[in-house]
């Protein structure tokens, strides 16, 4: 399955999961840009368009709640609301419940759940899967 057109930015500060999120990314067709923090991923939207954001929560600097909340404060209405998914260690039903009322999206959990990332994709873009 391939999602053609979408373009993700792909915010953690762990190389490993830059690399193996950035290349399952590429392999379903979806063009990303790695952001290293918080503040590398403000300055990255200011600079280009995405369908949507994976960002950690735990990053040095500033972090992926404050960064979510800076989002979603944006004037701009196609940042404001781009959809954002939290890609976390963080796994109770309370952290959950945290990262949403945050603003994310969806919450998916490290390690990396390609089945999961799938659905999530389907959901919110099925209009761009060939």
């Amino acid at each position: 399955m391939q999602y053609n057109h979408l373009k993700a930015l792909l915010v953690d500060d762990d190389e490993v999961v830059q690399l193996l999120v950035g290349r399952y990314l590429n392999s379903i067709g979806i063009e990303s840009i790695v952001a290293a923090s918080g503040n590398e991923a403000i300055t990255a939207l200011d600079k280009h368009a995405f369908d949507f954001i994976i960002m950690d929560i735990s990053m040095p600097g500033q972090d992926g709640i404050d960064s979510v909340r800076w989002i979603r404060d944006h004037l701009n209405p196609e940042i404001r609301n781009i959809p954002i998914f939290a890609l976390t260690n963080f796994h109770t039903p309370r952290h959950t419940e945290e990262i949403l009322k945050a603003g994310f999206n969806e919450h998916i959990i490290k390690p990396f759940d390609i089945d999961e990332f799938k659905k999530i994709l389907h959901k919110y873009f099925w209009e761009n899967i060939n």
